[in-house]
């Protein structure tokens, strides 16, 4: 049996596609058949659109972009995005200081042998040890909030990252708990799928997949000038069926999400910047500082500069 799907290798510089004579296709069959960390920093680096593997996005430090058709997802140290092997996806990082850009890639035959045990018994293990090409679910690709399950096992890879060769055998073990972790995450979203209020299961995960790539768009692009035809479209839904929608699945309006999504910014960078009040409410997306104020002392219940004295 040929054991290459099992080994593992560290990136630490990002790659230079522009270079005259870069081979793209050799350096995703490399993806096919190694797993793979790439662990690099930058703070102004971008990709067009390429083919990528299964694999599990992270960031520190500031925000490293990724989009794929219309839909556009902002990883930072708050969360992590899953990506289907077959996706193509563009990415950047555009920022004052570096960012730490961290992601974590399976082969599809590594990936098949790890679900197969997961999801099968002793007996059936044992009787067909080596899967071949078996089941890999499709993945709800979405931000996923940093947990208790699979975030431990990504911050454990990473620091043992920085001493990679060292670390190379215990990093490529913990490979295989980190997947099987991906596949339970993975049937606790099929229950919220389930939850959808739709007949047909089709139905159910279509929606919620949908519902899923505008809330993304709203947390990574708060910033933006944001529409409801905008977020319709991306939703792949005509507005009406779209606002309607929203609603009942976050029992919240896309409007009353993104004024939330600002102010719940605006706290962080009132407690974790120097900004002033003015400059905040520019990052966020607001034009009135004057209605920014009202707005944030209505969610709590204090000035944003009575609320920076309070927390500090």
């Amino acid at each position: 049996m040929n054991n290459r799907y099992n080994s593992i290798s560290l990136i630490t510089d990002f790659p230079d596609f522009s270079v005259p004579g870069f081979d793209i296709d050799a350096y995703n069959n490399f993806f096919r058949t190694s797993n793979n960390i790439i662990n690099a920093k930058s703070s102004d680096i971008a990709y067009n659109e390429h083919w990528g593997c299964l694999s599990i996005k992270c960031a520190f430090g500031g925000n490293e972009f990724y989009k794929s058709q219309k839909r556009v997802y902002a990883v930072n140290d708050q969360n992590f995005l899953i990506l289907n092997e077959g996706q193509y996806y563009s990415s950047y990082i555009f920022s004052t200081q570096p960012v730490e850009s961290f992601t974590l890639n399976f082969t599809s035959t590594f990936a098949q042998e790890v679900i197969h045990s997961a999801k099968s018994s002793d007996e059936e293990i044992l009787d067909d040890p080596f899967p071949g090409n078996k089941y890999i679910p499709e993945f709800v690709e979405k931000l996923y909030q940093h947990n208790n399950t699979i975030s431990p096992l990504l911050f454990t890879i990473r620091e043992l990252s920085k001493n990679f060769n060292a670390n190379r055998h215990l990093i490529a073990e913990l490979y295989y708990p980190l997947l099987e972790q991906l596949f339970f995450l993975h049937k606790e979203i099929k229950t919220e799928i389930n939850n959808v209020n739709a007949l047909k299961p089709s139905t159910r995960k279509e929606l919620y997949k949908r519902l899923h790539y505008s809330k993304d768009y709203i947390d990574s692009c708060y910033s933006l000038p944001v529409t409801l035809e905008e977020l319709s479209l991306i939703s792949l839904m005509n507005t009406a069926h779209f606002l309607r929608q929203f609603k009942k699945h976050f029992h919240i309006t896309p409007y009353q999400y993104l004024m939330h999504k600002r102010i719940q910014a605006a706290a962080g960078l009132l407690k974790n910047t120097n900004l002033t009040v003015t400059e905040i409410c520019t990052a966020v997306g607001y034009e009135d500082p004057s209605s920014f104020t009202k707005l944030f002392k209505k969610n709590y219940g204090l000035s944003p500069e009575i609320y920076r004295n309070h927390i500090l």
